[in-house]
């Protein structure tokens, strides 16, 4: 496959994995990930499909968790021959316990930052997430 082709494929399944994933269509989004997964977000490891899923779940991919109205704004994807780049804006509701935090009902509103790398299949072998947990915290009310 040329390098723009390949490219372009790349950019179409990030388009499709954000996509997915904002419609809370957790079977779509793990359908574009490959064999063997690994997310890293904020610097904690998920190893596999059946991790990652766990981890939508709990945030509320499947309207049912933590998180109601959960979305990520994209503001920008910039390619590279190595990885997609991903820039955007997190948000949601806090309506469930997460991670030891009641609910308080509050919404979000902060920036993200994702990694996205391919595999010989050419699907997404994961996904490096980064953003402020401080500042998520803060809007939360759970930090001064």
């Amino acid at each position: 496959m040329a390098s723009s082709d390949r490219l372009n494929t790349r950019k179409k399944l990030v388009e499709e994995h954000m996509r997915t994933e904002n419609a809370h269509d957790i079977t779509a989004t793990m359908a574009t990930l490959g064999r063997r997964p690994r997310y890293v977000l904020n610097g904690v490891i998920l190893d596999g499909h059946e991790a990652i899923r766990a981890a939508y779940e709990g945030i509320g991919l499947d309207n049912a968790a933590a998180f109601s109205h959960f979305k990520v704004e994209v503001t920008g994807l910039h390619t590279g021959e190595e990885a997609i780049v991903l820039e955007g804006m997190m948000s949601g509701t806090h309506v469930a316990e997460w991670q030891g935090v009641p609910a308080t009902g509050r919404s979000f509103n902060i920036p993200v930052c994702a990694v996205f790398t391919f595999d010989a299949e050419e699907k997404l072998a994961g996904e490096r997430i980064y953003f402020d947990s401080g500042l998520l915290l803060k809007q939360l009310g759970v930090l001064s």
